[in-house]
């Protein structure tokens, strides 16, 4: 028996004990443990139209502590469970064969973009781009299919006046990146799907450094609240989608425009030195 059934069976075990309220979070969970793995107990509550204070009790007769750890075990079970080929197939399943596979792409891109003006917090949006102008330098710790994001905010920023280190290798290699980190930097972390035991080492090592930190993240972070400054929440379509980057991207874009217009003075003043120095050489295109 895996540990996926295993829980299941623990549920169905405990099920007749539960009060009433306690039985339709558990019914909830047999049915869709996936999505409540990435929802806060406010959400839950929400959802069944129960209070959040039986959530938490809930968790805590299945011996977790709250409902932060329950998840977390039921994160790590997804985890297990998922893997890149059963996302791919999720997506094209959900793919009508009758209708035209760009157009379907592109209303689901929107409908996730849509929630993201709704999804993202304005305060923590502000304090990000705040933390950023303020910063020495800017290290961007973005792994696996999201790199292509690190080398953005490289290519953009520079441009904008700032010095940007990408942090896209993983193991012992990463070692050679944060050897520069200093206090005067801000660490912005791009982690998704799930923040492994090796990035929150590297984010608390940020940390201890001194360094602001920003995550930007599609799931709830696990506890971080003391080694991270501002989390962006980026949510990219359903638990088990294959997930796409727009909405990391747009969120990235548009940290980068207010960025620039925070520090426009010396993004002017770098933009107006890049095109004298492209007319001295010859590059006016």
């Amino acid at each position: 028996m895996d540990r996926l059934e295993a829980f299941r069976q623990q549920l169905e075990e405990r099920y007749p004990s539960l009060t009433r309220s306690e039985q339709r979070i558990a019914s909830y969970v047999l049915a869709d443990y996936d999505q409540v793995a990435f929802i806060s107990a406010a959400e839950l509550a929400q959802r069944l139209e129960i209070s959040e204070a039986t959530v938490v009790r809930f968790a805590q007769s299945l011996g977790f502590s709250g409902f932060p750890e329950l998840r977390q075990h039921l994160q790590e079970l997804f985890v297990a469970k998922v893997d890149h080929g059963a996302q791919l197939r999720k997506r094209l399943a959900e793919l009508s064969p009758d209708a035209d596979p760009l157009e379907q792409v592109i209303g689901m891109e929107i409908q996730y973009l849509t929630d993201a003006l709704r999804t993202v917090s304005r305060p923590a949006f502000d304090e990000a781009v705040r933390l950023i102008c303020g910063g020495q330098r800017l290290f961007v710790y973005s792994l696996s299919g999201s790199k292509i994001l690190a080398d953005l905010y490289e290519h953009r920023l520079r441009r904008f006046g700032m010095e940007v280190v990408p942090v896209t290798r993983t193991g012992r290699e990463v070692c050679e990146k944060l050897v520069s980190l200093t206090p005067d930097d801000v660490f912005l972390a791009l982690l998704f799907h799930r923040i492994s035991r090796v990035s929150e080492a590297v984010l608390a090592y940020a940390r201890s450094l001194g360094c602001k930190v920003i995550l930007l993240t599609d799931a709830p972070p696990p506890p971080l609240k003391d080694t991270v400054d501002v989390v962006l929440e980026a949510r990219r379509g359903p638990v088990m989608a294959f997930h796409s980057l727009t909405v990391p991207l747009a969120i990235s874009q548009a940290l980068m425009l207010a960025v620039a217009r925070g520090n426009e003075g010396r993004s002017m003043a770098t933009l107006n030195r890049l095109d004298e120095i492209r007319g001295k050489l010859g590059f006016v295109d």
